[in-house]
């Protein structure tokens, strides 16, 4: 005869099959609806001594009767519970489930509905969106090299695709303007300052004194002719050579987004914020350390990389990203210290899409200056906001209810290392429950990707006024 320890072990991993948050005396109290002594009777021949299971279709099946549940197909009992033998055994095989049925629908009673009554191919489709793909992985090992397809910018000309370096570059040419037109008229100069008003004056001294050069930033007294000639004579073929420069990037950068637009596929939209040269240096150096990672580099994966495209529209430009990040399987938000909103609308965008999203919070430097901050920004609290605070950090898909969790990483190479994982269905999952929430969470960064709430009527009204009918696409 079992021990009491095991008939308790067992009847709280079928409670928490159930998705219910077991309770002693009686974890099945919220489920049963057969009498206690019914119940003892069905449990009894399951049960050996020492942690035996004798489990087959049958008396499974007189279980999920006995707990108002529908009755299971051979291939579903099979693929979960045929090879439990021991109690461990089958609270191993509740945890599958579980796991399975939180990615997959959100929901565990739904998810046992779905798997257990649909035939054996569409069982068969719907877990393989939770194993690992190794054909996936010979598809993507099979492909040519991506960066044949992507013409590369000089690392120093990239800053040149932003439209704030544009304007900075507008406000050069305009700069030297008002100095030939001084040059022209000399004898005029007080006149065009002042109708040039102070505050470009003082704009044009500021820019000017960034070349090497000085000017005043009100007046004009002291200031020779030949200073003004120098000036021009110095500056001018400096500024005609960064426009030369400006017009091959953004050139190619403009070639490089029809190229993006015609791609057959893509693997992987790549959400950064872009504001001065130096962050396009510094976001185009990450993208390059990711995809020539190891973890991922035979994968030749198809990506969006923003600093390698360029469109001279605002509204072209957010439309093209719009579709790549509609098109993109995944999407890494390489958060750095401060959000925009350009890339927390990425984010919640990707998850309202059922699609998984990595957010990349860099270990080094700990400690990050942000202009407009009188103290730097911790990186290690930044990624504890996201992985704990963020509101964006969980996301209800539109399409089937749901709710998806991010990946918080925190080095270049993990940062790989985990999009390998997502894209080949190779994660790893504990459950713990907490708060009144049972919560998914990725095993090697903690990161919580699912949540199913244990409040019946949250829950009831949820499904019920969302209509749930489809899983999720892949694990």
């Amino acid at each position: 005869m079992a021990s009491g320890d095991n008939k308790d072990r067992f009847l709280i991993a079928l409670a928490k099959f159930f998705g219910l948050s077991p309770r002693k005396p009686n974890p099945l109290a919220a489920v049963q609806v057969c009498n206690d002594w019914f119940l003892a009777e069905l449990v009894a021949p399951i049960l050996g001594d020492p942690d035996v299971v004798i489990l087959n279709l049958e008396r499974f099946n007189q279980l999920m009767l006995a707990c108002g549940h529908l009755i299971a197909s051979k291939h579903f009992f099979d693929f979960f519970f045929g090879k439990a033998r021991t109690v461990s055994d089958f609270e191993d095989a509740v945890e599958r489930f579980r796991t399975k049925a939180m990615w997959l629908y959100g929901n565990f009673r739904f998810a046992y509905k779905q798997l257990s009554q649909c035939d054996s191919q569409q069982f068969e489709e719907l877990i393989a969106r939770t194993t690992l793909r190794k054909d996936l992985e010979k598809e993507f090992r099979g492909r040519s090299p991506f960066l044949d397809e992507i013409q590369a910018i000089p690392e120093g000309d990239l800053g040149f695709l932003g439209y704030i370096s544009s304007q900075a570059l507008d406000d050069y040419a305009f700069g030297l303007d008002v100095l030939k037109q001084l040059v022209i008229s000399w004898d005029e100069r007080e006149k065009l300052l002042q109708g040039l008003g102070a505050a470009k004056q003082k704009k044009i001294s500021e820019i000017l004194k960034e070349k090497g050069s000085q000017f005043p930033s009100a007046g004009i007294n002291g200031v020779e002719l030949t200073d003004v000639k120098a000036i021009v004579e110095t500056l001018d073929p400096d500024l005609q050579a960064l426009k030369d420069r400006q017009a091959s990037a953004q050139q190619v950068g403009m070639r490089n987004t029809q190229r993006y637009l015609t791609l057959p596929y893509l693997d992987v939209y790549v959400a950064t914020s872009m504001r001065t040269p130096e962050d396009y240096v510094t976001q185009h150096a990450f993208v390059m350390q990711l995809f020539q990672n190891e973890n991922v580099r035979d994968l030749n994966l198809r990506y969006f990389d923003p600093t390698a495209s360029y469109d001279p529209d605002r509204i072209k430009k957010g439309l093209i990203e719009c579709l790549m990040l509609r098109r993109a399987a995944i999407t890494i938000y390489n958060a750095g210290a401060e959000d925009t909103m350009g890339k927390d609308s990425e984010l919640a965008a990707t998850l309202a899409q059922g699609k998984p999203v990595i957010v990349y919070v860099q270990s080094e430097p700990a400690f990050v200056d942000v202009l407009g901050r009188s103290k730097p920004v911790s990186m290690d609290q930044r990624a504890k906001t996201f992985n704990v605070d963020h509101p964006l950090g969980l996301q209800i898909c539109t399409r089937t209810g749901v709710a998806h969790g991010i990946i918080v990483v925190r080095t270049v190479d993990q940062c790989a290392r985990m999009l390998r994982k997502v894209l080949l269905h190779d994660l790893s999952f504990s459950i713990k429950h907490e708060g009144g929430n049972f919560k998914l969470e990725e095993k090697e960064t903690q990161s919580v990707l699912r949540v199913v709430t244990d409040d019946p009527l949250l829950s009831h009204s949820f499904w019920t006024y969302f209509r749930h009918t489809e899983p999720e696409t892949d694990i």
